[in-house]
């Protein structure tokens, strides 16, 4: 009586453990759901927060600079009348009339700056001496950068350094190079006019989008606070500005738990190598951790409540199955002890309850399937002594002390001996050679203690005399845990020696001749480079020459020549700068045969979208829908399929754009076993008849005076995926557009 009560409560304390940890199991699940979808939404809200700031910014400064650069022609009349002044002053800027000439061109301020950056003479009095170097080192780079070269460089609306004011500036370098003429502009209408697209606008849309967001700060290179000159930075926020601006222009992450708060410093780069100000925005971002923590403890307690109802539900539930289900396992445990005691042809008593009763049932059938096992395991057991005695290979049994306790009869056929089935007196360390007997003890120690080892070559005794090597492959038996012998196989080598010999024989003559045809291939790269290092050099020496000729004679001569002879002049410095592009083509072309391959798994989408971004930069002017689709990853060399998508993508964008509405779309193709990607235009098209000759250098489809480009784009397309081991290929019809489909392997 006390057996089937101890019983009943075993059964219901496993009951109750299991109930219980399945349910508390599915709470705590369903708690770190619920956890992770707030976490990745409160994520989520931030990446889509960041993404939005950087991508209205960029935006907003395009907007900007198409503003600013309304004012160049403007500006570049005025510095022509400046710098016809400063050549009557025979290049002494003492001898100009700054304020007559600040009246002349519109009270534009000018000023003089010398070969060491710092204004000499300027209609302000506040800025003399002014020097760049020491307050603006970046500007003072750029200013070092053009001063040896010739042309109007404009610049941007900027507030001045030491008033705040909203000036557009621009430079033009003096012909003897002394000095770099600046002109500041300032107008009433910045302060409106550019003031009609707000950034305050992007930061009140992500606060009422971003309910973590608590506070916005947005500050220019200056460190200034946009919209608040007057805030001075905290040391904090100073310090790491300082880290942004000169060290690492990335996404920075400072927390805060004592003040429950994550502040996300987001740099938008807007440097532009046209302009000499940095118009970069870094913006503060103050989120409030204490919202999630709430709504995490919250859901905590939630499930926490249902956790203690889950308790008093499980003991309740397992108190009654017990009860039910103890009676009729103490039975069918009786009968199956009876079977495991050996009794095979004990009859089990039928059960209450279906699944107990089926259990019975399925227990009986399992006994009569064990008997049958039995017995074939034992007509199996007779069938591998059989095939172990027809086998070619010699195998055998021993004991701890390595005497023989079964041998098949190619072990004894093996070592020139007689089949004895007695196996008396024979110990495997007999038949082996003097020189080897001592390792073949190791060995065999080694494997009765448990430990794995590969074939051993040993040389071995036959009854007549002779030696041969054998192969032997031997590992421990055990009955029951404990080790009591070993077991193995022997294979006779001999003829494996003879063809090993011929194979290093003749390995020694293909080392030779791989080394003799890898030392030709070295030198012919070699004059290879060398050669194409010489054509690029002799064919731009000349062009060289040709455009800095011609450029003297332009400034020389540039007023005594006619319109016509002026557009001649201009036509040649085109033409050598068409000819230095197809030269550094050609080079980078050559190049591409013998650059080594750095390969990565990377994700190819946040780099079109850099090159769709550059590309659109490029064509202000040419509005084209592109359409990038969530790509797949891809392995190669990342710099290389970069050039792979740029040159496609311009290519795209080039020829679309006569259309009206012009639309490019980057997109994959899914099928097996390799992902196709593609690049679609609705573009010009061509007649796939000549398709053959797209991928050819220097092959063009299209006059040059219709279409800018040097020929090889397409030709370093197909070169960098033929390198990856990919293809490409085209489809494309006259007027409705091209579609380029080109692969990458996946990575092995």
């Amino acid at each position: 009586m006390s057996e089937k009560l101890h019983f009943s409560y075993l059964i219901m304390g496993i009951l109750f453990i299991i109930i219980v940890t399945v349910l508390l199991a599915g709470i705590w699940v369903n708690y770190e759901s619920s956890k992770n979808h707030l976490e990745t939404n409160a994520h989520r809200l931030h990446v889509i927060t960041e993404s939005y700031i950087n991508n209205s910014f960029r935006m907003i400064d395009a907007g900007l600079t198409i503003y600013d650069n309304t004012y160049n022609d403007k500006m570049r009349d005025a510095l022509v009348i400046v710098m016809e002044e400063y050549n009557q002053s025979g290049g002494d800027p003492s001898r100009m009339d700054l304020q007559s000439l600040k009246t002349r061109i519109g009270g534009m301020d000018i000023h003089i700056i010398n070969n060491q950056n710092i204004i000499e003479l300027t209609t302000d009095p506040s800025e003399i001496g002014l020097d760049f170097s020491i307050i603006y080192p970046d500007f003072s780079e750029y200013l070092h950068s053009i001063r040896n070269t010739s042309g109007f460089y404009a610049d941007r609306v900027v507030q001045e350094w030491t008033k705040g004011i909203l000036t557009k500036y621009c430079y033009m370098p003096t012909p003897d190079h002394n000095y770099v003429i600046e002109l500041a502009l300032v107008s009433d209408k910045f302060a409106g006019e550019r003031m009609v697209v707000q950034y305050s606008d992007v930061v009140d849309d992500i606060k009422a989008f971003n309910p973590y967001l608590e506070d916005v700060l947005l500050f220019q290179k200056q460190k200034r606070l946009v919209y608040n000159t007057s805030y001075i930075p905290t040391p904090e926020e100073s310090s790491m500005l300082d880290y942004l601006l000169n060290e690492n222009r990335t996404t920075q992450f400072v927390k805060h738990p004592e003040l429950k708060q994550t502040i996300v410093w987001i740099p938008v780069d807007l440097r532009n190598p046209e302009y000499a100000a940095d118009m970069s925005i870094f913006a503060k971002l103050t989120y409030n951790d204490s919202i999630l923590s709430g709504e995490l403890t919250q859901l905590g307690f939630l499930l926490g409540f249902t956790a203690l109802l889950v308790l008093l539900l499980g003991g309740f539930i397992a108190f009654t199955v017990s009860r039910k289900v103890s009676k009729p396992i103490e039975q069918f445990t009786a009968d199956i002890d009876a079977i495991a005691a050996g009794d095979l042809n004990h009859t089990i008593q039928p059960v209450t309850g279906y699944e107990l009763s089926n259990l019975a049932e399925k227990t009986g059938f399992m006994v009569e399937r064990l008997k049958d096992q039995i017995r074939k395991r034992e007509a199996s057991e007779q069938r591998f002594m059989d095939l172990v005695q027809l086998l070619p290979v010699g195998v055998f049994e021993s004991d701890l002390d390595g005497n023989i306790t079964f041998a098949n009869p190619a072990a004894f056929e093996l070592f020139g001996a007689n089949f004895n089935k007695s196996f008396q007196g024979i110990n495997i360390f007999s038949s082996i050679c003097p020189q080897d007997l001592e390792r073949a003890k190791e060995m065999f120690n080694v494997i009765l203690h448990g430990q794995k080892t590969v074939g051993s070559e040993f040389t071995c005794l036959r009854k007549d005399g002779d030696t041969f090597p054998i192969l032997a492959y031997v590992a421990s038996r055990s009955e029951n845990g404990v080790v009591i012998g070993a077991r193995g196989s022997v294979v006779d080598v001999t003829r494996l020696k003879q063809v090993e010999a011929e194979v290093r024989l003749l390995n020694v003559d293909l080392e030779k001749r791989v080394a003799q045809r890898t030392f030709e291939l070295e030198e012919a790269t070699s004059e290879l480079k060398a050669f194409t290092y010489s054509v690029s050099h002799d064919l731009k020496a000349p062009l060289r020459a040709i455009d800095g000729f011609s450029t003297i004679l332009s400034m020389k001569a540039g007023s005594r020549l006619e319109p016509k002879e002026r557009e001649y002049l201009e036509k040649i410095r085109q033409t050598v700068l068409h000819m230095n592009d197809l030269i550094e083509s050609l080079l980078s072309l050559s190049h591409l045969n013998w650059q080594e391959l750095v390969c990565e798994d990377f994700s190819p989408n946040s780099l079109i979208s850099e090159i769709v971004s550059s590309v659109r930069e490029q064509n202000l002017n040419h509005k084209v829908t592109v359409i990038v689709d969530d790509l797949p990853w891809c392995y190669g060399d990342k710099t290389m399929i970069r050039q792979v998508f740029m040159n496609l993508i311009s290519n795209a964008v080039k020829f679309s754009r006569n259309r009206s509405d012009p639309r490019v779309e980057v997109g994959v193709v899914k099928e097996e076993p390799e992902t196709v990607f593609f690049v679609r235009d609705n573009g010009i098209g061509f007649d796939m008849a000549i398709s053959d000759q797209i991928f050819k250098p220097f092959s063009r489809l299209v006059r040059t005076d219709q279409f800018e480009g040097s020929g090889v784009g397409l030709a370093t397309v197909h070169r960098i995926i033929r390198r990856h081991g990919g293809k490409i290929w085209v489809e494309s019809t006259p007027g409705e557009g091209t579609t380029f489909y080109f692969t990458f392997p996946p990575r092995e």
